[in-house]
């Protein structure tokens, strides 16, 4: 998805994130490669999470169950701007 967390810049951009949403963003990031997305004369359409793969790297990481939850909240944020068209 190419979001990178690193130290803010000198320009003053913050992106701050609460401290109880930490891990569920973790997750978001981690589950980044099992996106579902198909491919047509379009363009790339991000269809959603593959759960079952998900579900494999939140137990690789010792996820709570709630996490889950808050992974598929951020699945529909992310789905309207990953599949957004360009004028």
């Amino acid at each position: 998805m190419g979001v990178r967390i690193s130290q803010p810049s000198n320009s003053g951009d913050v992106l701050e994130i609460m401290p109880t949403n930490w891990r569920s963003l973790m997750a978001f990031l981690e589950c980044q490669t099992q996106w579902r997305v198909a491919a047509g004369m379009a363009g790339l359409i991000w269809l959603g999470l593959d759960y079952s793969a998900c579900k494999l790297v939140l137990d690789s990481l010792g996820a709570p169950a709630g996490i889950f939850a808050d992974l598929r909240f951020l699945e529909t944020c992310a789905l309207p701007i990953l599949n957004e068209v360009d004028a």
